[in-house]
């Protein structure tokens, strides 16, 4: 039971100084971060460039450097205590997404020192790509406010209503995925659960410091 329950998790999780962006010598490519916390994955993006496009982030991530993102199935996120109740609700009849919000101060890799940690560069276009596929990914009122939902799981952290169905075909590191997808990374979200399957694509992808595009 406790090697099922353990399996579930891994597919639930959600995947949860103000530097520009660094950039090639033409000034041509950004950067964010993708780190593999065993269980999910989590997107890390400069929280200044994010304020620009989530600007009523502000009043809950006024300072730090950048921040991370994750996104999951509502009951389970939320819940003090996994259970395998909660598991196979998400996994099969899930009502609901939230997105996790950290803050993070200081180098991300440096920060998340015991995991996995790439850098991925793309396009000045791919950036702005993510940064919209991200701010979609939030529940927004007619009035353009977001559907904040409390404390996260961590003091700097706070949940946020998502938009996006979950289930076992697509769990948070599908999310993830998309969102590289969306940022000109060649990845395959449709064959992507684990933050195994999300890491494998993206180390092809970022291979010796690449720039992440699609190829033609």
């Amino acid at each position: 039971m406790r090697i099922v329950v353990l399996v579930l998790i891994l597919m639930l999780f959600g995947c949860a100084t103000t530097p520009d962006p660094p950039r090639g010598e033409g000034g041509d490519w950004r950067s964010f971060y993708v780190v593999n916390h065993g269980l999910h994955t989590g997107l890390v993006i400069t929280r200044a460039d994010v304020l620009q496009v989530l600007p009523a982030l502000a009043e809950a991530f006024g300072d730090g450097d950048f921040i991370e993102f994750g996104w999951g199935d509502e009951d389970f996120y939320r819940a003090p205590q996994a259970t395998l109740g909660l598991a196979l609700r998400a996994l099969f009849r899930s009502t609901g997404t939230v997105l996790h919000v950290v803050r993070i101060d200081g180098d991300p890799k440096r920060r998340f020192a015991a995991s996995e940690v790439i850098e991925v560069r793309v396009t000045e276009d791919g950036y702005r790509r993510l940064l919209a596929f991200l701010a979609k990914t939030f529940t927004h009122s007619a009035a353009g406010t977001l559907a904040a939902l409390g404390p996260g799981l961590y003091e700097e952290s706070r949940f946020y209503q998502a938009e996006g169905s979950y289930s076992l075909s697509h769990t948070c590191n599908t999310w993830v995925a998309e969102a590289l997808a969306a940022s000109s990374c060649p990845m395959s979200p449709a064959s992507v659960i684990t933050a195994g399957n999300v890491m494998s694509q993206l180390r092809r992808a970022t291979a010796g410091g690449a720039t992440c595009m699609a190829s033609r």
